[in-house]
């Protein structure tokens, strides 16, 4: 809806009644002040307006003397050359300040588009440095994956190298059996043989001396010699298959010897190994930590400012 105008020529007539009945010169700021607002060059016209009209009723209604209507008008014409320069001046005043205004909302402006240019000039860098950072981002959670991985090998790798401790521990666990067998049935062995040889010492001494017997009774004892002779002959062999047998235990005694010393150094590389591994998944471990620390850190330093 229009706004209705505040200056015509009935209120700024109405304004010069009230002043003049107030005893005071219908200026253009006072007929403003009893308007309430309005543009002082339409209240200066109107105003101008009304004071010739006022005059020439004033002319028409009364009969003065040429002189003293002369005297009028020289007073009128004086009162609104007043009028017309106060009001010009308020004018140039309110122009000034007018431009002024203009002016400062010219610079005001100039100086919010360098501030919107260098704002997106900000945000520009903003963006690269934001890009950047994600860039970063995305190395360091790669690294980490990488590490990730690494410490799952380890792990498997130590599994592995665990599995092998225990199958060689397991082995060298039955070599220790087989040699402890080995070495009873050596001992066993080697009883047996004694024993042996002891009743082959005694039974030889028993058939020497059945020998004396029988070479003083040769003729009736040469059979009796022959059957101590095969029986002495039987206890040789006897011996020689215990000697053999005894030799034989010694070549699996020397056998399980050397593989025990065999499974030994294959536990003393596992566990060497293991040693190496455990410390791979240290190493790995530290690394994905600090990889962690680095993420942790880069996704802080990503967080908008306020």
């Amino acid at each position: 809806m229009a706004r209705k105008a505040v200056a015509t020529s009935e209120t700024v007539a109405a304004a010069v009644e009230s002043l003049v009945g107030e005893g005071l010169d219908p200026t253009v700021e006072r007929v403003r002040a009893k308007l309430g607002g309005g543009s002082y060059t339409t209240i200066n016209r109107l105003l101008a307006d009304v004071l010739a009209q006022r005059q020439s009723q004033a002319a028409a209604v009364s009969e003065v003397p040429a002189d003293l209507v002369e005297i009028g008008q020289r007073a009128v014409a004086s009162i609104y050359a007043a009028v017309q320069r106060q009001a010009n001046a308020k004018i140039e005043a309110i122009e000034a300040d007018a431009r002024k205004q203009i002016d400062a909302a010219k610079r005001a402006l100039a100086e919010a588009a360098l501030e919107i240019e260098r704002l997106e000039r900000e945000g520009e860098h903003a963006v690269e440095a934001l890009a950047a950072e994600q860039k970063a981002t995305q190395e360091v959670v790669a690294r980490a994956e990488r590490a990730e991985a690494t410490a799952q090998a380890s792990h498997a790798e130590i599994e592995r190298l665990t599995r092998a401790l225990a199958v060689a521990q397991a082995d060298a666990q039955a070599a220790r059996a087989s040699e402890h067998e080995a070495l009873q049935r050596a001992t066993r062995t080697e009883d047996a043989r004694r024993s042996a040889e002891m009743e082959s010492r005694k039974e030889i001494d028993r058939l020497q001396k059945a020998l004396a017997l029988a070479e003083a009774h040769a003729e009736s004892g040469h059979i009796e010699t022959q059957r101590l002779t095969n029986r002495l002959a039987a206890a040789e062999g006897e011996r020689e298959k215990v000697e053999k047998e005894r030799a034989e235990l010694e070549r699996r005694l020397a056998k399980a010897e050397a593989a025990v010393e065999r499974v030994q150094a294959d536990l003393e590389k596992t566990r060497q190994d293991l040693q190496r591994a455990r410390e791979g998944e240290r190493l790995a471990r530290d690394e994905a930590a600090e990889l962690r620390g680095e993420l942790k850190s880069s996704r802080g330093g990503d967080k908008p400012r306020k």
